[in-house]
C-alpha cells in the first residue's frame, strides 16, 4: 500500500510525503518520472530499481530520478518505510547541474547536516510554512545535496555584495508579501544564486533574515500598542498566532507579551518627567 501527499508547491519545486506498506513481497510495477526527484528516506530500508540498476535505500542516503526514469521499489513485507520527494522543474535543475553534467542517480550518501535540513524542511511543509521560507530551505538543500552548484548566473562585473545589499534594500521594504521568486527577479538574479550567496555574504539564510526585519515589525507594532498578536500575525504574513510567538522568541528570546511590556515600559511618554 502506498499513500502519497502533496505537502506543500513553489516556484519550480514540490515536496511529497510517501509512505509505503507492503503485504507481499514483490517489486512494484515500473512507473515512470515526468521531472527530476531527489528521495530523501526518513524510515526504513528498501531495495530500488532505476534503468536497470539496482541499489539499496536508506536513512543515510539520498537518490535522484531522472525525468524519463523508470523507478520500482522492493519494500519489506510489513515494514512501513517513509521518504520525502523533492520535485525539481528543468529551470531549477539546470541552477545546480550545468547542461554539459548528467544528472545524479545514487546512492548519494548525505551527512548529517543534510538530513537535518531535510527533515527541517519536511516539519515545515507538514506545518504548512510560507512559500518564501520553504523556496529557500529547498533551494539549499538541493545545493547540499547535488554537490556544486552552475556557475554563477549575474555578470562577474557586478559584486555579490551589491546584489545581496540590493536584496536587503527590497527584502526591508516588504519583508510580508514578497516571495522569493519576486525578490530574486527585482535584484535580476536567479533565486538559487540569491540563496546561495546571500548566506556567502551575510552568514544568514534569507528566510532567517526576513525573520528578523518581520519581528521588527512585530516590535514596533507592539510598541505602538497593539495587543491583539492574532491580528497581529496575519497582518505580517505569520501563520497563526503560535507560529509569530514562536518566531519572536527565538530572535528575542522571550515571549510577544513579554516584549510588549518592555517596549511600552520604555516608550517616552511612559517615562516620568525630570523635575
Amino acid at each position: 500500500m502506498r499513500d502519497s501527499i502533496r505537502l506543500a508547491t513553489g516556484a519550480g519545486f514540490s515536496i511529497d510525503d510517501v509512505n509505503f506498506c507492503m503485504r507481499s513481497e514483490s517489486w512494484t510495477p515500473p512507473e515512470s518520472s515526468a521531472d527530476f526527484r531527489l528521495v530523501f528516506v526518513r524510515r526504513g530500508v528498501y531495495r530500488l530499481r532505476v534503468r536497470d540498476r539496482e541499489t539499496v535505500a536508506d536513512p543515510a542516503t539520498a537518490y535522484a530520478v531522472r525525468a524519463g526514469d523508470e523507478q520500482s521499489i522492493a519494500h519489506r513485507v510489513g515494514a512501513r518505510d517513509a521518504s520525502t520527494t523533492l520535485t525539481l522543474s528543468p529551470a531549477l535543475l539546470a541552477e545546480f547541474v550545468p547542461r554539459q553534467r548528467s544528472e545524479p542517480i545514487g546512492p548519494l550518501f548525505t551527512s548529517g547536516r543534510v538530513d537535518l535540513a531535510h527533515r527541517v524542511l519536511y516539519a515545515r511543509a507538514s506545518e504548512g510554512a510560507d512559500s518564501f521560507e520553504l523556496a529557500d530551505r529547498v533551494l539549499r538543500l538541493a545545493a547540499e545535496t547535488l554537490g556544486d552548484p552552475a556557475p554563477d548566473s549575474v555578470s562577474p562585473s557586478v559584486s555579490r555584495r551589491r546584489v545581496v545589499d540590493a536584496a536587503r534594500e527590497v527584502l526591508a521594504n516588504d519583508p510580508v508579501t514578497l516571495g522569493l521568486e519576486g525578490l530574486a527577479d527585482k535584484v535580476c538574479v536567479s533565486p538559487a544564486y540569491l540563496s546561495r550567496i546571500f548566506r556567502r555574504e551575510t552568514g544568514h539564510t534569507l528566510t532567517r533574515f526576513r525573520n528578523r526585519l518581520r519581528v521588527r515589525l512585530v516590535l514596533d507594532r507592539l510598541e505602538q500598542g497593539e495587543t491583539n498578536l492574532s491580528r497581529l500575525a496575519t497582518d505580517l504574513g505569520f501563520a497563526d498566532h503560535a507560529h509569530l510567538t514562536r518566531t519572536v522568541r527565538e530572535e528575542i528570546g522571550c515571549a510577544p507579551s513579554a516584549a510588549r511590556r518592555l517596549v511600552t515600559l520604555c516608550r517616552p511618554s511612559s517615562l516620568p518627567h525630570p523635575r
